[in-house]
């Protein structure tokens, strides 16, 4: 099944590249960094130096290839989710306060963590909704079944082992 295009989707990300090439960035970047000396092969030293960026989080000096700035606070926010495109222009567009330099290492740890969050909101709001609809007899109990297969399905998913007990705890109920 081929995926549809996501047009909402598509635009956040102009946004976020739009971003990505501001003034800002570089003037984040330019207040963590430094210059080390390079050597060519033969241990003459380069033309040029070596530029590293510090980890405001680990603080470990890396390349500019495995650096990031980063929003302290998230632009979608890990409880509303996204909410318009205005206010996600201005948390995007956001004051340098809000901009952190990361290593990819540590962004890869915050972003994951982040969007294991909302999806446990998600997950929560979605089988409370399924319960109130078991409770007033909106679903039948195969419909209730099938809708649990979602999460079921993550059981592999760190993070998750909360949604996954108590979608079995649904479905064990169903089923006896």
């Amino acid at each position: 099944m081929a995926k549809t295009w996501n047009q909402e989707a598509a635009i956040r990300g102009a946004l976020r590249r739009t971003f990505s090439r501001s003034p800002i960035i570089r003037e984040v970047l330019f207040k963590v960094r430094r210059e080390v000396p390079k050597f060519n092969k033969d241990g003459s030293r380069a033309k040029k130096d070596a530029v590293q960026y510090k980890c405001n989080v680990c603080g470990t000096y890396v390349g500019s290839t495995m650096v990031s700035v980063d929003h302290i606070v998230p632009v979608v926010s890990v409880t509303e989710g996204f909410i318009d495109f205005n206010t996600f222009i201005s948390r995007l567009f956001c004051d340098i306060a809000n901009l952190q330099v990361i290593c990819d290492s540590c962004h890869n740890t915050k972003t994951q963590s982040e969007r294991i969050n909302r999806l446990l909101l998600q997950y929560t709001k979605e089988l409370d909704i399924l319960e109130d609809n078991l409770k007033n007899k909106v679903i039948s109990k195969s419909e209730a079944l099938v809708a649990l297969k979602k999460y079921l399905a993550k059981k592999k998913t760190v993070g998750l082992d909360s949604i996954v007990k108590r979608a079995l705890s649904i479905r064990n109920f169903l089923i006896t």
